[in-house]
């Protein structure tokens, strides 16, 4: 992972982040922001990756249906949230 501080105004930071081929995205973005003392940000981020599980949440059953990818695939947005966990520690909305 690469990582570089773009911006920074009144306690505020943006940051630009380049995960490595093979790096696993939620593990690697949560490490970033347990690193940094993130406790709460919005992320935005492009891309692409060789596998992954994505889904859809299915209203009448009240749970996620997961699709499992394994090609290379192209990600044309991918927007979610930082907050503290009930842990107390950086948490992912996925």
């Amino acid at each position: 992972m690469k990582s570089r501080l773009v911006n920074e105004v009144g306690g505020q930071r943006t940051f630009v982040i380049v995960l490595d081929p093979g790096e696993e995205a939620f593990a690697t973005l949560i490490g970033f922001a347990t690193e940094q003392g993130v406790d709460g940000a919005s992320l935005t981020a492009i891309g692409a990756f060789e596998r992954a599980t994505v889904g859809w949440f299915d209203l009448d059953a009240k749970t996620y249906r997961k699709i499992p990818v394994h090609e290379q695939c192209e990600v044309l947005s991918a927007i979610g949230d930082v907050a503290l966990g009930d842990d107390g520690k950086p948490s992912l909305s996925r």
